[in-house]
């Protein structure tokens, strides 16, 4: 990736085209849930856990024992009563160190119920985002590179489609000034970290749901990695039965089409009559061939 900002930049958008004859006639761009995505895995993955629950307590035990030997007072909640587990640990620790097995006794009791619990929250959060995020969830996914030939045959339907090069106007406010570049990734990402868990269980670190939405609408298979793609996304209430909204489209944002190099004549003329008369600014090019490499040349119309 360039940059992790979208500044002052062109992004692209690879369409069919009855796809970008409908995004012209309707000036308009489509906002849509990852339920009908053509990946499936896409945001539809993870939400697992990737340690051994039955390891946990000692973990946590090493983690109280090493906040009671710092020198640094941690940022603990009193209410929460591992925050005073934490606190009588620091108090004790000069006299008595951290005796382990007194320690296990006397957290004994709430370990009994820390993997139902850790279990229950994940089953809760498997099912707000299966029913209440997902559905509700709008993206817009577009690329970095323009010259991309996997790009070009797989949206772009064979090359005889079209590229959209739209324009991220922090000046205006654009969706695209918003947009943030994909992580790709080996393993669909778990629920949380062991050691997120450990840090929000004895009440160190807040879990915060908007960053785990973010962790997971930004990541994708590295299967996908050719696309350098960025993401424009929000969450919302959905309508009963809708899985999508469609934006309108500013003529300040669509810079460019490029005609994909098997573009139709019927199509092409189609594309640039529209394009002239529904946004005259826009530059308009015709793709073709690089003769002596494995690359598009592209020439302005």
């Amino acid at each position: 990736m360039n940059s992790q900002s979208p500044e002052n930049r062109s992004f692209f958008k690879y369409v069919a085209p009855d796809t970008a004859l409908a995004i012209l006639k309707n000036q308009t761009f489509r906002f849509s849930s990852p339920l009908i995505f053509n990946d499936p895995f896409d945001v539809q993955a993870g939400i697992h856990l990737e340690f051994d629950l039955e390891a946990l307590p000692a973990k946590i035990l090493d983690r109280i024992e090493e906040l009671a030997a710092g020198i640094e007072e941690p940022s603990i909640d009193l209410a929460n009563p591992w925050g005073q587990v934490i606190l009588a640990a620091r108090e004790r620790y000069p006299i008595d160190g951290f005796p382990r097995s007194r320690w296990e006794v006397v957290t004994k009791k709430t370990f009994a119920h820390l993997k139902d619990l850790i279990l229950n929250s994940q089953q809760k959060y498997q099912d707000h985002w299966w029913k209440d995020v997902l559905p509700g969830l709008r993206m817009f996914c577009v690329s970095e590179d323009r010259d991309n030939l996997l790009m070009w045959a797989h949206y772009a339907k064979d090359h005889t489609g079209l590229v959209f090069e739209l324009l991220s106007l922090p000046e205006e406010d654009n969706a695209l000034s918003t947009a943030s570049p994909v992580e790709y990734v080996k393993r669909p990402i778990p629920f949380l970290s062991e050691e997120e868990w450990i840090e929000s269980i004895l009440s160190l670190r807040e879990f915060s749901l908007n960053n785990f939405y973010k962790r997971y609408v930004l990541t994708k298979s590295d299967h996908w990695r050719y696309e350098h793609e960025w993401r424009v996304w929000y969450p919302l209430t959905p309508a009963p039965g809708s899985l999508y909204e469609d934006w309108k489209i500013r003529s300040s944002e669509l810079a460019a089409i490029y005609l994909g190099c098997k573009a139709d004549s019927t199509f092409s003329n189609e594309i640039i009559k529209q394009t002239r008369t529904l946004f005259p600014n826009t530059r308009i090019y015709r793709t073709r061939k690089c003769k002596s490499d494995y690359a598009l040349e592209y020439d302005e119309i």
